[in-house]
């Protein structure tokens, strides 16, 4: 049976995913990244190529929870609700 033919196509392609996914993960182990935020490490998985989701499950989170914290976090830590001296 030829390397990617019929069915055995889609399973390499499963063991491909696989082995990125785990490169990935020992990437992020060997950094200091490792000791980092959640958001922290989804950015870094996300640099490597791997997809929120992918990383959200990686890192026991969801999908919308990083995109909620990178949304915080985008917004900033600046004056919220707080007001000047001079007013």
């Amino acid at each position: 049976m030829p390397f990617g033919s019929g069915q055995s196509g889609s399973e390499w392609e499963r063991v491909a995913v696989v082995i990125g996914r785990s490169l990935a993960f020992l990437c992020l182990q060997s950094t200091s990244v490792k000791s980092g935020s959640t958001l922290e490490k989804a950015d870094f998985l996300s640099g490597l190529g791997l997809e929120y989701a992918d990383a959200a499950q990686m890192l026991g989170s969801t999908e919308a929870s990083l995109k909620e914290l990178a949304r915080q976090a985008k917004k900033g830590k600046g004056k919220r609700g707080k007001r000047s001296r001079n007013s």
